[in-house]
């Protein structure tokens, strides 16, 4: 297994619990955060302790080669924009949602801030509570998501992977919005019965 250095911009659900199982893994995870001295971010940093950082968002970025986004999502635009020439070039993947807003991801905008950057659409269909916990019955659920080939894709699915969900990849940075149409799905399940302790699994034979 190879180790990354990963930023993870947030310590939320999203991105504290992804953040945890990838130090678990043993790969190396500098928090970034608006505050580092606020309530959330110092109960995170007592939680792991001298095994992560919890920083600035600046001071984060220019420590991993993969970056993952996961605050809010009206929030992303702006902090790509003023980050943009720190993220190019990395792994990106977009975690975020923008919701009631035209579209749900920020690929175009991380994308024009950071022209070199490799940008995925992942994490952002299920609840944190399947990233915490990714197993029905024995059986892992599925992670589908979108973006690039190649090297980078290698990268993002070992990460998947690390969470304990299978990767699906269902095409290039032109297959987002299918990967938020899942999201709609899912939300709209949950939220008519089902319940968010539920995840997606594809069969083929």
């Amino acid at each position: 297994m190879t180790a990354f250095r990963i930023t993870v911009l947030g310590a939320g659900n999203i991105g504290g619990t992804l953040g945890r199982k990838w130090l678990a893994k043993g790969h190396t995870v500098v928090f970034g955060v608006r505050d580092p001295r606020g309530e959330r971010a110092q109960a995170l940093k007592a939680e792991v302790g001298s095994t992560a950082q919890v920083t600035t968002v600046a001071d984060a970025l220019t420590a991993g080669d993969v970056v993952l986004f996961a605050i809010p999502g009206n929030v992303v635009g702006p902090t790509a924009a003023e980050h943009g020439a720190t993220v190019d070039g990395k792994v990106v993947i977009d975690a975020t949602n923008n919701v009631g807003a035209t579209t749900f991801n920020s690929i175009a905008a991380i994308q024009a801030a950071a022209p070199s950057a490799r940008v995925f659409r992942a994490f952002n269909t299920y609840g944190w509570e399947n990233f915490a916990d990714p197993v029905y019955d024995g059986v892992p659920g599925d992670l589908f998501y979108a973006g690039p080939g190649g090297e980078a894709q290698t990268i993002v699915e070992q990460l998947i992977q690390d969470i304990g969900l299978r990767p699906v990849r269902v095409g290039g940075g032109d297959q987002v919005g299918l990967v938020d149409d899942l999201l709609r799905l899912w939300f709209t399940l949950a939220s008519g019965g089902s319940g968010r302790n539920m995840a997606f699994k594809l069969l083929s034979r």
